[in-house]
Parts: C-alpha cells; structure tokens; sequence
C-alpha cells in the first residue's frame, strides 16, 4: 500500500512537472491554447489537462508540442533530471595543456569544464614565467574573468592596459584582443574562466592570435 502511494506520488509530481514546462513553452511561444492545438494537432483540453498536471501523456503527444513549440521534448523533462554537469579536480590533478606560439612561455593547467547545451564553461590555471619579450593577442567569443594568484603583469583588453598585482581581477568580451604585454615579476600565476556558445564556429572564432 505505501509503495503504490509512494509511485503515486512520484508520478503526480512528474506530471506537474512537465506540465509547468509545457505551460512555460507555450507562454514563451506566445500561443493560446486553441493555437497551440492547431500547430500540434493535440486537442486543447488535453493541452490544459497537460498543464495541470491532470494527466499523463504519452511521449508522442508530448513530442508533437513540442515540434508545434520548437524545441526538444526532451525540454520538457528538464526539471525532473536529477543529475547535473559536474567537474571537480583535486589540487595539482588538473590536465597539462599546451599552446604554441607564446613567447611568454604559458603553461596551461585545465581545471575544469563543463559543456551544455548551449554554453561551454572553462577555467584554466595559467603560469607566465619570464623567459623573453614579445605581445601576444588572444581573441575569441565569449565572457572572460581573470583572477590574479601570484606576481604582477601589465594585461591589455582593447585599447586600455591594466596594471594588474595579486588579487586584482579582469572582466571582459573577449572579442577585443587581449593578452599579457609585460611581466612585471619572474613568474605570475592567474585564473581564467571563459563561458561562450557551445556551437560557437570554429570559423568564427580565432583562439589565438599573435602579433
């Protein structure tokens, strides 16, 4: 009795679930009831039944909104999904990367990364050792966040430069060029975070940039 109670009860909130989410893509569609019938051959009192979580309904009802709304059914399960994307990398464990053409002598540690759907998320910590002059310019898509750990640097964006020290932190579109031109100690040591579109081109986008 309390395991058919307890299934019960998993199911009604699964249904409210997903309708709360259909509700929310017919809203964002700008679609009354009647139109979203129309598009999606679903009668309108089901649609309403579905939005209140007063019935079950079977995938291909629920595909055929979702076509009708332009977006993966697989939307509509969104909220029920209990896992989620998760990187944890332990001091010292992140994964050695590799950049060429730094005259600065980068050294690139990955320490985490997570891809959805329609972002990407990367941090990275990066050491500059003082090896030989030159001014590189790094231009790509996204939002970038620098954060200083260690040592003292000139970091241009643009056309400003910044005279960034230990705990000093940078915020920008990383279309404008941008990159060390001078370090100011033998070694400096920074976090990066950089969120862009996970479908970025690849013609669209140039990683590094040297001048």
């Amino acid at each position: 009795m309390q395991e058919n109670n307890r299934r019960n009860s998993q199911a009604l909130r699964l249904e409210q679930s997903i309708g709360r989410e259909v509700r929310a893509a017919r809203s964002a569609a700008a679609l009354t009831l009647k139109e979203l019938s129309q598009l999606s051959g679903v009668s309108s009192a089901m649609i309403s039944k579905i939005e209140r979580g007063q019935v079950s309904a079977s995938i291909a009802t629920l595909d055929a909104i979702a076509r009708a709304v332009g977006m993966p059914v697989a939307n509509f399960f969104a909220a029920t999904v209990e896992r989620r994307e998760v990187s944890f990398v332990r001091s010292g464990e992140g994964i050695a990367m590799e950049r060429t053409g730094s005259t600065y002598g980068h050294s690139y540690m990955l320490i985490g990364r997570i891809a959805l759907e329609r972002v990407e998320f990367e941090s990275c910590l990066i050491t500059l050792e003082q090896t030989a002059s030159g001014e590189p310019a790094f231009q790509h898509i996204g939002i970038e966040f620098i954060h200083v750990l260690e040592g003292c640097m000139v970091y241009r964006c643009g056309d400003k430069v910044f005279d960034m020290a230990p705990g000093d932190s940078l915020t920008f579109e990383c279309v404008a060029p941008h990159g060390p031109i001078k370090l100011k100690s033998e070694r400096v040591s920074f976090l990066t975070i950089i969120a862009r579109p996970a479908k970025a081109s690849a013609s669209k986008e140039q990683n590094l940039l040297w001048r």
